[in-house]
């Protein structure tokens, strides 16, 4: 435990390694309400590469779900990820271009500041640590940080634009079974924030189970990845077997199950809401990948990924709806040979009762 002076209303300007490492973990620990954060790429790679100050930041919410955090940086390809896992965490991150500093303020009352080397060519170094309890001050710099938030922009629509800055827009026809199955490991390799899979046929489900695609499941969702998976099954059985296959994996996987029969035997990815693979089912007997599937359409056209996602959607709606109808059908049997009866109950009231209810006194 480092010791500073903390009645001090004063600016601090630490220079000693060992305080400028424990006391940001110690006033982070502090917090009551709410942190703020604001780093550029290189203190957020900082972050990345410091597991005590990575951990005290991600464990926030962990003590309680009244704790607010928000964080402004500049997000890249390279720290996509990581900023996805602070939003899993329950974080507000957001987008500035070209943000500058690198600095927290923990409820509203207690700032500190990294201050470290900016010598081009050189990897960055922490030389101080500037410290405030001022209320003027970290006033003004509370005041910086909300005006920051209200200019950024949400970082998922930062991580979409990534996703599919890195070709223009495209709707390809792909024929080749191995280049459709190439497509569909980058895609799940290069998801940042959320997959979806939908299988038309329990078949599907059992060759992609046999290609390994829970493997890459499991990776993206180590990455902070949600996964949502729609199977169609109209064999309670079916899809029970399935559930405790996602069970055994331990994978943090939504999986529902669709009943009735689609029109299309088609395997859909959709993957940050930015890109598409629909793979059209030719031979539902087939074992492998390679042989039961026909042409596939990858795209990260807006209309096309639209369209598929609100299949999507109005599928797991109405998965939802089967399940709860279900369950209401469960509690009728349980119920059905109870015989219950309806009753009625009568109460004699008496002559003081009745002038009370009528306002009344005798």
């Amino acid at each position: 435990m480092v010791s500073i002076d903390s009645r001090s209303n004063s600016m601090q300007v630490i220079c000693e390694p060992q305080v400028i490492s424990q006391l940001p973990l110690q006033v982070i620990s502090g917090t009551n309400q709410r942190i703020d954060f604001c780093f550029d790429s290189e203190g957020l790679s900082f972050i990345m590469d410091n597991e005590s100050l990575y951990r005290a930041l991600t464990s926030i919410r962990n003590r309680g779900g009244s704790i607010k955090s928000r964080l402004v940086t500049e997000i890249t390809k390279e720290n996509a990820n990581f900023c996805n896992l602070m939003m899993k965490y329950g974080g507000d991150v957001f987008h500035n271009d070209g943000v500058k500093g690198n600095f927290v303020i923990v409820d509203g009352i207690k700032y500190f500041c990294y201050i470290s080397d900016n010598d081009e060519g050189r990897e960055r170094i922490i030389r101080q640590l500037v410290y405030s309890k001022a209320k003027s001050f970290v006033g003004v710099q509370q005041y910086l940080f909300d005006n920051l938030c209200y200019k950024a922009i949400p970082a998922r629509e930062k991580i979409r634009e990534l996703s599919k800055g890195i070709r223009s827009e495209f709707k390809d026809s792909i024929e080749n079974p191995s280049e459709i199955q190439q497509v569909a490991i980058d895609l799940l390799n290069s998801a940042s924030y959320e997959i979806l899979l939908l299988f038309s046929t329990v078949n599907s489900f059992y060759r992609a189970e046999y290609g390994g695609m829970l493997n890459l499941l499991w990776e993206a969702s180590e990455r902070g990845v949600t996964i949502k998976i729609l199977v169609q099954a109209d064999d309670d059985t079916v899809a029970e077997t399935i559930q405790k296959k996602i069970r055994k994996t331990r994978l943090p996987i939504n999986i529902q199950h669709i009943r009735k029969p689609l029109q299309a035997k088609i395997t859909t990815l959709v993957i940050d809401q930015a890109v598409s693979l629909a793979i059209e089912v030719a031979d539902d007997t087939k074992r492998t990948f390679e042989e039961a599937i026909g042409i596939a359409i990858y795209s990260n056209n807006e209309s096309t990924v639209s369209s598929c996602l609100s299949i999507f959607e109005t599928l797991w709606i109405q998965s939802e709806f089967d399940k709860q109808n279900k369950i209401k059908q469960a509690y009728f049997q349980m119920f059905k040979g109870l015989k219950l009866k309806d009753e009625s109950y009568t109460r004699r009231w008496s002559f003081e009762q009745t002038e009370a209810a009528k306002g009344k006194h005798p």
